[in-house]
């Protein structure tokens, strides 16, 4: 299991596999980008970088075009960490919205994403890498016997 380097006052965090149904977009995304990004981790066989979530609500902090990417890919789940807004910062890079964590998060709910790139949310540590064969997160796969090294 991959952790998050904790501060000396959290735990670290660790990557759970969550049902794509149960995670919230707070923003839209390019569609070329994630078809690329799609592109490319359909050619090498691995998922990177979680999608970081709202421990709360599924709610995207970080990873519109990977949930994007996703979908394209026809998967069930994503590699995810759950962090809570106490953790995070978060600004906004457009004018006009209101970005706080309340606004994000009933966005969320309402289906009523930002635009592109509106929110920037900021994290104590680096985040971690996963490389998790995609195998593992198609729908059915639920051991790791099923997995298939990635193509050359």
């Amino acid at each position: 299991m991959t952790l998050l380097r904790s501060t000396p006052d959290t735990e670290p965090a660790a990557i759970a596999l969550v049902p794509l149904a149960l995670i919230l977009p707070t923003e839209h995304h390019y569609p070329a980008h994630a078809q690329a990004l799609a592109a490319d981790m359909h050619r090498r066989g691995l998922w990177h970088m979680p999608i970081v979530l709202d421990q709360d609500s599924h709610a995207v902090m970080d990873g519109h075009h990977r949930l994007a990417a996703a979908h394209l890919l026809g998967l069930a789940v994503a590699p995810c960490l759950r962090l809570a807004y106490a953790q995070v910062s978060v600004t906004a890079t457009r004018e006009g919205y209101r970005v706080d964590p309340a606004e994000i998060v009933r966005r969320a709910r309402s289906a009523d994403p930002y635009p592109p790139k509106t929110t920037r949310h900021a994290f104590a540590c680096p985040l971690p890498l996963c490389n998790l064969s995609l195998c593992l997160l198609e729908p059915g796969a639920s051991a790791p016997s099923r997995a298939r090294p990635p193509a050359p």
